[in-house]
């Protein structure tokens, strides 16, 4: 019997198409990489990458170990979490996102003199006579000023601990000179000089995350020809730097984040703290003082979940409380 005739292999003319598709890829990934790298700070990153490296938690960056107290994460959450301090200093996203809703809160208090604006320099917050005020001629700020700064700077500190902070002092063009004052320049150096000190010691700021500068009236936001444009023009601003404007070589950015999470481990404790009153209640039974505060605590949660409930969660068979009914 004859042998079947074996066919001819064929030359594959297709093999490049593995190739190709390998080759699309590696390029495809190639392009995600590098996408991904534009979103955050490489720069920035190479700059405090040693500083974080020793300050955060030691599951981030090759199971180096903490100078904070040998804990898992700055804020004491769980061991490689997202650090809030972290985000703070190297997500742009973060901060874009702060900055409105920095911007939304102030604007929310409807004060007059307060205007905010977000530029690629930061976040700037203009107070002006209207908003902040100082004894005539002096760098003395009056009663009225405490309020609304004390709620500015509550608004600030709830999403920033460690961005860089310039309050600028802005006057009119009306010249001044006193034996303390000889001219505008000292003298709005000194008004911005006020509201850091006022923020440094009722609101417990970190003050290396400070500068002040002092304009007199070379940067006026309206002309200095009528008695409420002067009163304009008589400002202070608090310009919250946005994080590619730090000094990325700064000596000291270890000892700001060890100090954040100092402040911010002392914030939870006295939220812990018992008052004096239910201490002079309880006396020596530090069983029952426990109790207390644990029944706080929940308290506390409780308050905080029926906050969060909308009017259709507190419906009942279809009938609304008698504390509901208008």
């Amino acid at each position: 019997m004859a042998k079947k005739k074996q066919a001819e292999d064929h030359e594959n003319l297709e093999r490049w198409l593995v190739s190709y598709a390998d080759f699309m890829t590696l390029l495809f990934a190639t392009f995600v990489v590098l996408y991904a790298l534009a979103q955050s700070d490489v720069n920035a990153f190479k700059g405090i990458e040693e500083a974080l490296r020793k300050a955060f938690s030691q599951s981030i960056f090759d199971n180096q170990t903490s100078i904070l107290d040998g804990q898992n994460s700055i804020l004491d959450g769980q061991a490689g979490a997202a650090n809030p301090l972290m985000l703070e200093y190297m997500s742009q996203k973060y901060e874009q996102s702060s900055y409105e809703n920095i911007k939304d809160d102030i604007e929310k208090l409807n004060q007059e003199g307060i205007n905010v604006e977000i530029t690629d320099k930061g976040l700037i917050i203009r107070m002006n006579e209207h908003a902040i005020k100082f004894a005539a001629g002096t760098a003395e700020l009056t009663k009225e000023s405490y309020e609304i700064l004390d709620k500015i700077a509550s608004i600030i500190k709830e999403r920033f601990s460690i961005h860089y902070i310039n309050v600028e002092g802005h006057s009119d063009s009306d010249k001044i000179s006193t034996q303390k004052y000889p001219s505008n320049w000292e003298l709005s150096s000194a008004r911005a000089s006020s509201v850091v000190r006022y923020l440094i010691k009722n609101h417990d700021f970190n003050p290396k995350i400070f500068t002040t500068t002092g304009l007199a009236d070379t940067v006026p936001v309206a002309k200095n020809d009528t008695v409420q444009n002067k009163a304009k023009n008589r400002r202070v601003e608090i310009v919250i730097l946005r994080n590619k404007f730090k000094n990325l070589s700064d000596k000291n950015m270890q000892q700001i984040l060890k100090e954040a999470k100092l402040y911010q481990k002392n914030a939870q404790e006295k939220l812990k703290q018992p008052s004096k009153a239910i201490e002079g209640l309880v006396g020596d039974d530090r069983e029952l003082l426990k109790n207390v505060i644990d029944m706080s605590q929940q308290y506390e949660n409780e308050n905080k979940r029926i906050k969060s409930l909308d009017d259709s969660q507190y419906i009942h068979d279809g009938n609304r409380p008698e504390f509901m009914e208008q």
